[in-house]
C-alpha cells in the first residue's frame, strides 16, 4: 500500500514539469490516481477568497521573474516578496507571531515593514502568561500559539508573518488564525534558522550520521 502513495519527492519521469504528457508514470502519481480531485481542485481555484490569492502571486510572478529582466529575479528577499505580494493585494494591517526568543529579528522585520508603509501587530509567544500546570503540563513557562492567533484575528490583520514558532505551535496558530498567514522564520536551532541546511548537509559523508535518529 505504501509504494502506491504519492511519492513525487522520488519521482525520475517527471512528466508535470514536461511538455511530453504522454511520458508514463508511476501508478502512485497524485495526477493518474487522484482525477477526481485534479478537477475539484480547479474548480476551488475559482473561488473568489482563492481567486484573490491567486491574483496576488501572479502579480508578484510577473515582477519577479520578469523577461526583461531575468537577473533579477536572483535578487528578490523572501521579505521583498512578502512586502510586494501585500502591496499587490491592498493589504496595510500585517502581523507578526513571534517565538520570544526571536523579538530582536520580529523587531528588524517590524521597522522595515513599518518603513514601507504598513501597520504591524506583534505577538510574542509568551503572552498570556499561562501557568503550565493549569494545562496539565510540566514547567513554569508555557508558550500560546492560539492566544497569539486570536489577538491578531481581533486586531483584524491582513496578513500574518510567523517568525521561528516552534514545531506544533507553528500548527496550533495556523490551526486558529482567521488571516491569511505566511512563513517568515522557520526555527531550526541547529542552523541558523535555515532548515534547508540540513539537507544539503546530509549530502557531505563528514555530515551523515548526523542525521541519521536512532
Amino acid at each position: 500500500m505504501a509504494k502506491q502513495s504519492p511519492q513525487c519527492a522520488k519521482c525520475t519521469v517527471l512528466r508535470c514539469g514536461s511538455k511530453e504528457k504522454d511520458r508514463n508514470v508511476p501508478a502512485s502519481c497524485p495526477t493518474e490516481k487522484y482525477p477526481d480531485l485534479v478537477r475539484e481542485t480547479k474548480e476551488k481555484y475559482l473561488l473568489p477568497e482563492n481567486q484573490a490569492v491567486i491574483q496576488g502571486w501572479l502579480g508578484l510572478m510577473s515582477k519577479v521573474l520578469d523577461p526583461e529582466k531575468a537577473g533579477e529575479k536572483f535578487s528578490w528577499t523572501r521579505i521583498d516578496e512578502i512586502i510586494e505580494y501585500a502591496k499587490i493585494r491592498g493589504m496595510t494591517r500585517l502581523g507578526i507571531a513571534t517565538c520570544y526568543a526571536l523579538l530582536p529579528e520580529s523587531k528588524l522585520l517590524s521597522d522595515i515593514l513599518e518603513r514601507n508603509g504598513f501597520d504591524v501587530v506583534s505577538v510574542s509567544c509568551l503572552c498570556g502568561e499561562v501557568d503550565p500546570r493549569d494545562m496539565g503540563m510540566p514547567g513554569n513557562i508555557f508558550c500560546n500559539p492560539i492566544l497569539q492567533a486570536e489577538v491578531l484575528n481581533r486586531e483584524k490583520t491582513e496578513l500574518n508573518l510567523m517568525v521561528g514558532l516552534c514545531v506544533g505551535h507553528d500548527i496550533l496558530f495556523l490551526r486558529n488564525c482567521k488571516a491569511e498567514t505566511t512563513p517568515f522564520v522557520v526555527k531550526d536551532r541547529a542552523l541558523g534558522h535555515n532548515p534547508a541546511a540540513a539537507l544539503y548537509l546530509s549530502q557531505n559523508p563528514f555530515y551523515q550520521d548526523r542525521f541519521t535518529r536512532k
